[in-house]
Formats: C-alpha cells, structure tokens, sequence
C-alpha cells in the first residue's frame, strides 16, 4: 500500500542518514589526526631554534601526542612544548613567557646542612593514579590544570592541600640513593682541592647507601626508545647524569665518575651490544689514563637488535617499555656484581710489516666472514638512513636481506685461503652487574 511506500522511503532515508554521520563522526578524526601528523615536523622546524636557546629542555607535543594543559595560561594545549626535565608545558604563544616565569630543574643549588632543600613544585599535569602526600586521595583527577608535583622527590599534593603540608623540605624521594643531588655539585665546584677523599666526605650528607646512577642511551638502539628513556630518566633523576650518546660520547660522559666517591658509581647502558661495547671500551681508556679507582659498574637496558650480552647476564633479549623506569633503577640496585671477560682481538695484515696491527675488543664473540660482513652492512646501512630503522622487526628484515644476499653474491668465498687465526690467551676483567632475579 502507499502507507507502507512511505513508511520504508522514511526508514530508508533515516538509515542513510545515519550512515552519513557515521561515515563524518569516523572521518574528521582521522582527518585531524593526520593533518596533525604531517603538521607536527613543520612545526618542530619552526620551534627549532626556540628550544635551542630555552632554558627548559623543550620538545614538541600536541593534542594528540600528549594531552596536556598549559602551566602558563591553564588552556588545554592543541600545539606546544613540554620539558622533558622539570615537567612544565607550554602551548606555542606561552613558551617564551614560561621560560622567563618558571624554573626548570637546576643541576647546582645551596641545601640546608642537612643535604636536604626545598620542594620544586611544578603544577598540574600530574602522572596517573598519583596520590596527595596530605589527604592520601588521588590527585589530578579534575580536567584542569590542577595540584602539584615535585621535580626532584615526585610527591604530588592537592591545590587545597599545599599550604597545610607538614614538611616544605624535599628528600629527593625513593630514588635519593641514585640521584646525584644538586647540592653535591655545588659543593665539588666549590673544592679548592679535588681529591676522592674530598668527594667521600661530601657524599656523607648522600647518606651510607648512596649510589649514584649514570645513564648513557643510544638513541639509534633497536626500535630507538632511546630517546623516550632520556626524558623519562631525566625527569625522574638529575638531567647532569643523563647522556644522549649520539650528542656525546661515552668517553667524555664517564668523565663525570671523577666527580663521584670512588668506587659508588653506576652506569646504565640503554642499548644493544655494540653500544655496551663502546661504554667499555671508554672504560679501558679510563683504565689507561690511571682512572682505575673512578671504574664504574655497568649494567644494561637492552635496546637493541639481538641483545646477546644482555640476555647472558639476565637483563632480558629486548627491553619494550613492559617495565617501567622506576621498576628499572629498582633492579639495578638490586642486581648483583660479577666478573666478565674481556678479550683483545689484533688484526695484523700479511705481508705488510709497516702497517700499524689493529686491535679490538671482544665482549662475547668474534666473527670473520659472512656474519661479520653482514653486520658491516646493516651498520653502514643505519649510519646512512637511520630513520628507516625504527624497530627490531624491521632491523631483523634487514639483516635477512644482506644475509640472503651474501648467499648469492659469495663475497667471503675461499677466506679461509686468505687469513690466518692465532688465539693468544690474553683477556681482561671488567666488572659488570647481573640481574639477580631472572
């Protein structure tokens, strides 16, 4: 019938229309999101040399990076910055006031005779499921910029709650016995003598069980979680004892331990086994220099591809973010000490007696031939592109195709005619840490 005409056109359009809203409510953020995506290195070119001259150590975020609230005005953040040490955010039009209003974590400071200092409170943006120190109720649960966090002990305390909290001194939190404090260096850039009997009696105000932490990332490590470590580890610790290695190296960045008490310093290595291998090569340099007592204990993160010498000493085959940064200082302090060998590999060329032998270090295992030729490979290949290798999937593809490759092309054919092995026992210790619990 003609009622019945009419009813179903009615359903039928009702239907359309509620797959063209669908359809827009699906698209716009996506559309968004990708308008963002391809906006966000334009973005951070502009904001470049802005972050250069900070302060604060700035990097890019937006609304869908990181949902945040501005320190300066309150607003929700659509594009702007936050600051990877002291936590302050800042959308774009507020940075440069945020770097004349609001301090950043400082490296050297004055304490009170006790070592202690007062509280660097930032606020809002506190972590989830954080609690107030005063009334023990969660905090940062209100969509504002709301309550307040300490850069150094990471108490966190409600807007109402500050001005009744008992105690305005900070302790530097559960991680106290690895941070080195900003008082300490403050007091060895005052030393007119430094000598480690001299760094020893600072470090008593440290407390007994101080053990400082040294962290060294490769950024260009496995599935380059480098770089999120950094910030992570920095806001947790002193930004002095965090060192990117593709800005510095490792030889220059152990040079810090002859500020330290001999003997207390550890250094995490976020890495795979070539960069393990580079922290302990600057260590034998060390040695060289007469730095022996300065030797610090190393331990590892495993960032990288195959991670051998990390899962030999139970540190895992690869590390994800399965854990978090606290639970991985946690272990630290908790790992036990072990002896590992070391061996030197020299390489003298045949024939030639004027040309200088070159020597090597060997951590678990030497290769010649086609492995070692496809680890050549991969490692000029990631010089060259390293943007391309963004996880340990596609760095594995990677050594597939140039060890398949050497399968045809046979480039180490008849090596074996053309080089001689001598095995000399001649190996060293270095004192590495092991997981304890595997």
């Amino acid at each position: 019938s003609e009622k019945h005409k009419r009813q179903e056109s009615t359903e039928l359009r009702e239907e359309w229309t509620l797959l063209l809203w669908t359809t827009v409510a699906f698209l716009v953020p996506v559309l968004i999101t990708l308008w963002c995506s391809f906006q966000r290195p334009k973005r951070k070119v502009q904001l470049k040399d802005l972050f250069r001259k900070s302060k604060h150590g700035w990097h890019y975020t937006d609304l869908f990076n990181k949902p945040t609230y501005c320190c300066v005005c309150s607003q929700p953040i659509l594009q702007g910055a936050f600051c990877d040490c002291c936590g302050i955010c800042a959308d774009e039009e507020c940075i440069q006031r945020a770097d004349r209003i609001l301090s950043c974590k400082e490296i050297m400071t004055q304490s009170q005779t006790d070592g202690r200092f007062y509280h660097q409170w930032v606020r809002g943006n506190v972590p989830l499921a954080s609690y107030c120190a005063e009334c023990k109720q969660q905090c940062g649960n209100q969509p504002k910029l709301c309550d307040y966090r300490c850069v150094w002990c990471q108490t966190t305390v409600h807007d109402d709650c500050l001005s009744s909290l008992n105690d305005d001194l900070c302790d530097l939190g559960e991680f106290r016995s690895v941070i080195i404090p900003p008082h300490y260096l403050y007091q060895v850039n005052k030393l007119r003598r430094r000598h480690p009997d001299e760094y020893s009696k600072l470090a008593a105000v440290c407390g007994s069980g101080w053990t400082p932490v040294l962290l060294l990332a490769n950024t260009r490590s496995g599935n380059n979680m480098g770089e999120v470590l950094l910030g992570e580890f920095r806001t947790l610790l002193n930004p002095v004892q965090v060192f990117d290695l593709s800005e510095l190296p490792p030889s220059k960045a152990l040079q810090l331990c002859t500020l330290l008490p001999p003997g207390s310093v550890r250094v995490l290595v976020c890495g795979g086994d070539g960069t393990v291998g580079w922290v302990l090569d600057a260590i034998d340099t060390m040695k060289l220099k007469g730095q022996d007592q300065f030797i610090p204990l190393v331990t590892i993160l495993p960032l990288g591809t195959g991670n051998d010498l990390s899962n030999s000493l139970g540190w895992g085959a690869g590390y994800a973010g399965e854990i978090s940064v606290e639970q991985v200082l946690r272990n630290v302090l908790e790992a036990e000490v072990v002896q590992m060998d070391r061996w030197k590999v020299q390489v003298v060329s045949k024939g030639n007696y004027f040309r200088k032998p070159k020597v090597l270090s060997m951590n678990n295992y030497f290769s010649v031939g086609p492995d070692a030729l496809m680890a050549l490979n991969f490692h000029a290949h990631r010089e060259k592109t390293p943007s391309f290798f963004s996880s340990r999937i596609i760095n594995k593809a990677v050594y597939f195709f140039y060890g398949t490759k050497d399968c045809l092309v046979q480039e180490c054919k008849d090596l074996d005619k053309r080089i001689e092995v001598n095995i000399l026992i001649c190996l060293q210790r270095q004192v590495i840490q092991r997981k304890s619990v595997f």
